[in-house]
């Protein structure tokens, strides 16, 4: 704020308390008159021709508003009963008081003799408030098709522009230059439009292969280090198309060259890639080549096709959230193997019943600390399993374990979970449902649902099981996942094997056919008790040295982001 600034703020103040006064009083007031002592505030208010910045502007119109420029006169320093306000005066200052108390002396006489206001001169360009005036230089320049082709994103409304403008050049030829040319009146037509495009693409041509271009005019080849060698160019119709090795009763059916970078070019993938419904690289590629050869067209294609931000939005990634914590039955280690349990349905599977087709589901149970999986086929809804009574069991809730079966939901549905739990509470087992809808919840028995529908795949191919036939393919897909690494395999002969579910399941890996001769007395011995059990404690060390850091780090989903919401 300068001072400038605030003499100008005091000068509005008097405007509006000279508005204030006249509005209020009853007296009729016949003429007003401001003092100032600023010969600058007087210069901003005569200024006729300077701009001033925006505080200075927005108090001069007031002051302009409510005031003219004949009613503000120049008072000195001297005179101005305002500066004691500001100044402060001494008691015994006799002329002082009396200034303050009635103003200045020559108020009481006639207006003729008092002060004649001092020579203003007009504002200065260097003043600090005027504002700076833009120096604009403006070079007129002609437009052509690559001015045009910024201002259109659409090849068809390109064509219909660059047609309007041939049409007004003939207009002009005939009206100006007395050239004998048609002029037509009404809409476009195909003639028109397809001159418009013949005319793009030929200025596209002349612009990027010029010596190309007057080199095969002259019935010259094109050099070998030149981008169009490979394609064998003709020059047919005014064009520069591709010849190639195949050969063709019409030359018009030859592809037009188009350069990689430019915008005609950008235009034309476009218009192919909506015209096909925002198809692939591939397909607009083939689409396009019909008419034209764009080089290095895959790359010019997909990095014109990056930028759709239809086809961003139809195959951008799922929206994603960190992956959540591990639960405390996967890290807590030393229990027997299915302890906590993770259980779900998968299928159905056919199966041949004489001469008649069965569906038939398989149940996955897995064990979290251990991940050793145990694989029964569900006949009914009542198979126990081989595994012993685990004490916490976790599952999908509802229709998420049948997986779309119409019967099996049925019978799910049917299912009174607070039954079931008073009936596991009764056996110390704890169940816990995921929520409905929450798939991701069961992650640990879905992957390895996945694995074991590519073993079966692969095993049983195209076949028709049976019932035997289902079960042992089974038993081997459940061996299989079972004996599968669950710590990283290392390529030092001297490290120990990488830790499996069989090693705790087994106390060795597992195999299709037994090793060696086992009597019945050797279940009994103390000997291989105590083996047993070294062997376990051995799983768990190793366990929870190899296996549990691995668990520590967060693959994907490491970041936790904003939920969706209305």
């Amino acid at each position: 704020m300068s001072i400038p600034r605030l003499e100008l703020s005091g000068a509005v103040t008097a405007c509006r308390l000279s508005s204030m006064i006249s509005s209020e009083l009853d007296l009729r007031i016949d003429r007003t008159v401001y003092w100032t002592d600023s010969t600058i505030v007087l210069g901003y208010i005569r200024n006729v021709s300077k701009r001033f910045k925006t505080f200075v502007g927005n108090r001069l119109s007031i002051t302009h508003e409510i005031s003219s420029v004949q009613q503000w006169r120049h008072v000195d320093s001297g005179s101005n009963p305002a500066d004691i306000a500001s100044r402060g005066i001494d008691a015994n200052d006799t002329d002082g008081l009396q200034k303050w108390f009635n103003g200045p002396a020559f108020l009481r006489r006639d207006p003729s003799s008092w002060p004649v206001c001092p020579t203003v001169h007009d504002v200065s360009g260097d003043d600090i408030e005027v504002k700076r005036e833009a120096v604009i230089n403006h070079t007129s320049t002609v437009l052509g098709i690559d001015a045009m082709t910024v201002r259109y994103s659409n090849w068809t409304k390109l064509q219909r522009a660059v047609a309007w403008l041939l049409r007004f050049k003939s207009y002009c030829r005939k009206r100006y230059l007395n050239h004998d040319v048609e002029v037509r009146t009404f809409d476009l037509n195909v003639i028109e439009v397809r001159n418009a495009e013949r005319a793009i693409l030929q200025y596209v041509q002349r612009t990027h292969f010029a010596e190309k271009l007057t080199s095969m005019k002259m019935g010259n080849p094109v050099k070998t280090d030149s981008q169009l060698a490979s394609l064998n160019p003709v020059l047919h119709n005014g064009y520069i198309r591709v010849g190639g090795r195949q050969q063709q009763a019409n030359a018009d059916n030859y592809p037009i060259v188009l350069p990689s970078k430019q915008c005609i070019t950008r235009l034309i993938i476009w218009h192919y890639h909506k015209l096909n419904g925002h198809v692939g690289v591939q397909q607009v590629l083939a689409s396009s080549r019909e008419r034209f050869w764009i080089l290095r067209g895959p790359s010019t294609v997909k990095n014109v096709l990056k930028d759709c931000f239809v086809c961003k939005k139809q195959h951008s990634p799922l929206l994603t959230q960190q992956m959540g914590s591990l639960l405390p039955k996967q890290t807590t280690p030393e229990n027997p193997p299915f302890t906590s349990v993770g259980v779900d349905f998968f299928g159905p599977l056919n199966v041949k019943h004489g001469r008649s087709h069965l569906k038939k589901y398989g149940c996955l149970f897995t064990c979290l600390t251990t991940r050793a999986i145990h694989i029964e086929v569900a006949h009914s809804l009542t198979t126990n399993s081989r595994r012993g009574i685990p004490n916490k069991v976790f599952s999908d809730n509802g229709t998420n374990i049948v997986r779309g079966d119409r019967e099996l939901r049925e019978a799910f549905t049917e299912w009174n979970q607070s039954t079931i739990n008073e009936y596991m509470l009764q056996h110390h087992i704890e169940w816990q449902f995921n929520p409905p809808y929450g798939s991701h919840r069961g992650g640990v028995w879905e992957r390895l649902i996945r694995s074991t529908r590519s073993i079966l795949k692969a095993t049983a191919q195209e076949q028709l099981l049976t019932d035997e036939k289902l079960l042992t393919l089974m038993g081997e897909a459940e061996r299989i996942l079972n004996d599968r690494s669950i710590t990283r395999v290392s390529n030092d002969p001297k490290d120990p094997p990488a830790l499996t579910p069989n090693m705790l399941l087994l106390m060795r890996s597992n195999a299709c056919l037994p090793r060696g001769i086992f009597k019945k007395e050797d279940s009994y011995s103390v000997r291989w008790w105590k083996q047993i059990h070294y062997l376990a404690d051995v799983f768990w060390r190793r366990w929870i040295r190899e296996y549990l850091p691995l668990l520590q780090i967060r693959q994907k989903w490491q970041r936790e982001r904003t939920d969706l919401r209305e």
